[in-house]
């Protein structure tokens, strides 16, 4: 049976609200609409008191259910697109990150949005805006993909007891897990609560790594299959679920030896979570190649070829892995 990520998303978010304390609150997510992206179709029938739509107020319903966390409740908050978190960061950074800290008291809080490009959905509803976030003391920021059913994230994220932001990239909405893709993919994860996973295709023998996380998981996929089918190039594939916080000193065990290293990141470089990851490995000694690749420093147009000058093009990462592998 082919599993759909959103499926497991919604499944998820069902089995969370078993438990009465749990309330999903955002814009347009009851019936008969049930989102943006349909992640809530049909829950509100089920737990018509713990699914609550909100009026236009990101900054407001955020601040609510903060407020709902300090009392103990265990609310999901889904903000409609990833772009309007710039309407929560006092919420979240001034708010809900100090309240965690200064009264050393558990913030059961997950904010759900959908981030990402390559659907022509223009310069305010194509970002990737997490970066606001990167490095910021009591923010968790955890980034799902194909790789895995989203759910278990998903409770993990809520258990925390810190302020989660939860990244959701628009294209795995319609995309089926991995395991469901080709059963030929070698997905070896570790035992952290937000596990690192390293995917190979078909061997672990590998030619270079390649790091990324997120939506841009399924298209590293691809080229992982068709470089080592067409070219016999091996690709060892890093997706860390956790973004920040980092461990950095894990992820250099991981690559140590290595020779050659892509980072690649679907938010607006430089300044980006690649370039710190390049810099922290090469501080903690790494000799090799090593580089990032993510958008362009330019507003994301609508038009497809506007988008595309901007957004990282995986034609060119994959010609770039065969000139370095050569």
């Amino acid at each position: 049976m082919k599993k759909m990520y959103i499926e497991g998303l919604r499944n998820g978010i069902k089995k969370l609200l078993i438990d009465s304390d749990v309330i999903l609150i955002g814009e347009d997510i009851e019936e008969p609409y049930g989102g943006a992206f349909k992640v809530s179709k049909g829950l509100s029938h089920e737990f018509p008191n713990q699914i609550i739509n909100m009026p236009m107020s990101e900054q407001g319903f955020t601040g609510m259910a903060i407020g709902m966390s300090l009392a103990g409740m265990k609310p999901i908050v889904e903000i409609m697109f990833g772009d309007f978190i710039t309407l929560i960061v006092d919420q979240l950074v001034n708010h809900a990150a100090k309240f965690s800290w200064m009264y050393e008291k558990k913030i059961h809080l997950v904010v759900r949005t959908p981030m990402g490009g390559y659907r022509g959905y223009g310069a305010t509803h194509s970002q990737s805006l997490e970066k606001l976030l990167f490095g910021l003391p009591e923010i968790h920021i955890v980034a799902p993909s194909i790789i895995e059913d989203p759910s278990l994230l998903l409770r993990t994220s809520l258990n925390l007891g810190k302020p989660v932001l939860f990244v959701e990239n628009k294209l795995d909405y319609s995309s089926k897990l991995l395991s469901s893709i080709d059963e030929r993919y070698i997905i070896v994860k570790d035992q952290l609560a937000f596990p690192n996973y390293t995917i190979f295709y078909d061997e672990v023998e590998s030619d270079i790594t390649l790091i990324t996380y997120g939506g841009l998981v399924q298209k590293a996929t691809e080229i992982q299959k068709e470089l080592y089918m067409d070219e016999e190039i091996g690709i060892k594939l890093i997706v860390p679920s956790l973004v920040s916080p980092f461990d950095f000193e894990n992820l250099y065990k991981m690559v140590e030896g290595d020779e050659n290293i892509i980072i690649v990141e679907e938010g607006h470089t430089p300044f980006g979570w690649g370039d710190t990851v390049l810099s922290q490995l090469v501080q903690l000694g790494f000799k090799g190649y090593i580089r990032t690749i993510g958008a362009k420093n330019i507003v994301i147009g609508a038009a497809k070829n506007l988008e595309d000058a901007v957004l990282p093009d995986f034609v060119i990462i994959k010609k770039l892995i065969i000139e370095l592998v050569g």
